[in-house]
């Protein structure tokens, strides 16, 4: 029920959200400039990241210009579920600020974080920011989010189309080969799927100088 919204209802109003924040701005006030603003499923360091599609930057003319062939009119509201610590909620404020400009109308719900996780699992939120600890193989990151009646697909988006590549990446262990089929993925989810992925974040490893051929991977 909470889908049917203009936000659930029409990728053009999430492509306008998307297109509503800043990102750096974002990683500079609530994590000091020490995250990763990302776009996708993997951290733009990652060699599985689609460098055809970069992280985008801010456009309010472009987000207004979506809202109204979106067919929005007036200011949009919209209820955003994020669980109760301070960084999330501070995620949400600066959101909340940003996406003001552009005719979104965020009320921020600050919920405790099983319950807000539970609800989601549920399916009764308009929008609700999520954190995944991440993997470094891209399949780790998207077929439990992207694929129909996936556990982690709270947002209950289905494309048959995208089911089918994620098979295709799956049936071949060459890099190439599976980083072609995800950039098939990116060009079809990103501009229509039910997900804004904004940042990742940086994990500072101490070592000694003894230590030789330490590479840490990205995403942890």
């Amino acid at each position: 029920e909470k889908a049917k919204s203009p936000l659930g209802a029409n990728a053009k109003v999430r492509q306008a959200l998307n297109y509503a924040i800043d990102r750096e701005a974002l990683n500079q006030v609530v994590f000091n400039g020490e995250f990763v603003p990302g776009n996708q499923w993997v951290n733009p360091q990652s060699p599985w990241y689609q460098q055809a599609f970069p992280v985008p930057k801010r456009d309010v003319a472009k987000a207004k210009a979506l809202l109204k062939e979106a067919g929005v009119t007036g200011r949009l509201t919209i209820d955003f579920m994020v669980g109760n610590n301070p960084e999330t909620r501070q995620v949400a404020e600066v959101l909340q600020s940003m996406t003001a400009e552009v005719g979104f109308d965020i009320k921020i719900r600050v919920v405790e974080a099983a319950t807000a996780l539970k609800t989601a699992e549920d399916g009764d939120f308009q929008l609700y920011q999520n954190n995944w600890s991440g993997r470094i193989d891209p399949d780790g990151n998207t077929v439990l989010y992207q694929t129909c009646g996936s556990p982690l697909n709270t947002g209950r988006y289905c494309d048959k189309e995208i089911d089918e590549l994620h098979r295709e990446a799956r049936a071949s262990s060459d890099f190439a080969t599976r980083k072609k089929v995800y950039e098939k993925i990116a060009a079809k989810f990103l501009p229509t799927g039910w997900m804004v992925y904004l940042f990742h974040p940086n994990y500072l490893i101490a070592h000694t100088n003894r230590l030789e051929g330490f590479k840490p991977m990205p995403d942890g």
